[in-house]
């Protein structure tokens, strides 16, 4: 009887485990998922530093494997989620636990998913559910060398970018059993159509990018501004503009994307990631354009530049590579706008916890847009009732640090009825265009409102007499050397899109125009 009693304890010992993976930020890491089944009374326990949801697997996990037809063991099961000092959050570990499960029931082979890596989300029927994350996951598996990836089928497209690690998506639970069990091992998996999915090169990597039906073209006059616009493009300079309500200042901002350069490919990857993670990314696969966020102004500082017990992006970094629009400026909390003054200056956001630190992206344009009073009309005194302390108080809400991080202001002024226009988006792209490459070919890729001082010295030369203009205006309009430099950059864009390749006093003039709104 004893050595009965040995041998069913030793058949009731199980261990297996299953690589699955987890985002920390911005950042995905690989999350072993341990299961152990032994002797005593039945329970089922889950640890490892887990949030609400991924405690909830359980109950999930359970109905998921009941309504497939197959029974849980009756003893001890034991989950962890290794590493244990990190915290767990979100979903995607239900079906990397079930099959962990599985393969201790010995229902399914734990040796075929040795290279494998796991992620999904699981119904109480078995249907295995969209999850977020998926791109920068399957990219981090292809970088360790694993071989395969389990995602869900609605997944299967942001998957696919990458093409160097097999890629199994399935709809639900019992189509992985099945095809795990009646398939053996080594074949090919392209028999089985909308079952499982072979990754190759998307189509839409392949694709050109897609036309805006938006043209500034239909903005009519407002050629000054456009001018402004493509010099803000072009050396990726900051904007505000202010005017009276109705004149287009939201139409520009919404059009803007439509002239920077396109992105390249580990660019769009890069911004794909981000919204992947958010699971915001199009049914594409694949981002294709440049990112536009517009927030309203009632918006939190934790979701415009990111946060939360475990951090998440923002809206800065939904915008990377892209435009953050913030009409209404200072309509925003002031707390809110002075937020963005080091994600501005150093182009990332830092975020510290007791847990770690968290640095996202945050490379875009800001275009901001204002009233120049309260009621909007300012100075016309036949519509605006404001008082000059009024108008005061509602522009001074936007403070000193912050607009002087804004390298270009510019008013939008009221156009005649009769007013046409002249520009439109692919000219202003063929201009921003030309000024970027001339950029590049200088600046060693990086743009002109990134250039340090030393730089500033080796690309902007100044003769003698735009030396003394310049010098002038420093003392007569009371500038900071921040302001200064902006003033040197702005020159140097305006050159650029002039294709001019010396900087003179016709640049400096336009460049100060951009800078002494306010």
């Amino acid at each position: 009887m004893k050595g009965k009693s040995l041998q069913r304890e030793e058949r009731i010992a199980i261990y297996c485990y299953i690589k699955s993976a987890s985002i920390w930020g911005i950042e995905p890491y690989v999350v072993d998922i341990e299961a152990d089944v032994s002797s005593g009374l039945p329970y089922f326990n889950m640890v490892g530093l887990l949030a609400s949801e991924v405690r909830e697997a359980r109950e999930r996990v359970r109905s998921a494997i009941k309504n497939i037809g197959e029974t849980l063991p009756s003893g001890r099961i034991t989950i962890n989620l290794s590493p244990a000092d990190r915290k767990k959050e979100g979903t995607a570990f239900d079906l990397p636990i079930a099959i962990a499960l599985l393969c201790v029931m010995q229902r399914l082979d734990a040796k075929r998913f040795k290279d494998t890596l796991i992620v999904g989300e699981l119904g109480l029927d078995g249907e295995i559910k969209k999850v977020r994350g998926i791109l920068p996951i399957v990219a981090m598996a292809q970088n360790l060398g694993l071989k395969k990836c389990i995602i869900p089928y609605d997944n299967r497209q942001e998957g696919s970018v990458c093409d160097k690690v097999t890629l199994l998506a399935f709809q639900s639970l019992k189509e992985l059993v099945d095809y795990y069990t009646e398939q053996p091992e080594g074949m090919s998996v392209n028999y089985l159509r909308e079952v499982s999915l072979v990754s190759g090169k998307p189509d839409n990597l392949l694709q050109p990018e897609r036309e805006s039906e938006q043209d500034f073209l239909d903005i009519c006059g407002q050629e000054t501004v456009k001018r402004a616009i493509v010099v803000a493009v072009a050396g990726h300079h900051n904007l505000l503009m202010s005017g009276v309500p109705g004149v287009g200042k939201s139409m520009l901002a919404s059009r803007i994307p439509d002239i920077m350069p396109p992105l390249s490919l580990e660019e769009k990857l890069e911004v794909s990631g981000i919204y992947s993670i958010c699971g915001k990314l199009n049914a594409s696969g694949l981002m294709e354009g440049r990112p536009f966020s517009a927030p309203h102004h009632t918006i939190t500082t934790a979701a415009l530049i990111g946060g939360g017990i475990i951090p998440v992006p923002g809206e800065i970094t939904l915008a990377h590579r892209g435009v953050l629009f913030l009409d209404e400026l200072p309509e925003f909390h002031q707390n809110v706008l002075d937020s963005l003054r080091q994600p501005l200056e150093e182009r990332e956001v830092k975020l510290h916890r007791n847990k770690g630190s968290y640095i996202f992206p945050a490379d875009c344009l800001l275009v901001a847009a204002m009233n120049p009073c309260k009621c909007g009309y300012y100075p016309d005194r036949n519509r605006c009732h404001c008082s000059e302390a009024d108008v005061k108080r509602y522009q001074s809400r936007i403070s000193g640090p912050l607009l002087d991080r804004i390298d270009m202001s510019i008013e939008v002024p009221r156009v005649k009825m009769e007013a046409s226009s002249v520009l439109s988006t692919a000219q202003m792209r063929e201009m921003v265009h030309r000024a970027v490459e001339r950029q590049k070919d200088r600046n060693g890729g990086k743009n002109n409102s990134s250039l340090s001082i030393k730089e500033l010295q080796n690309y902007c030369e100044l003769d003698e007499e735009s030396e003394d203009f310049i010098r002038q205006a420093y003392e007569k309009f009371e500038m900071s050397m921040r302001g200064y430099h902006k003033v040197l950059k702005i020159a140097r864009t305006v050159a650029d899109v002039e294709q001019s390749e010396n900087i003179n006093i016709n640049h400096l003039s336009e460049a100060l125009t951009y800078r002494l709104m306010f």
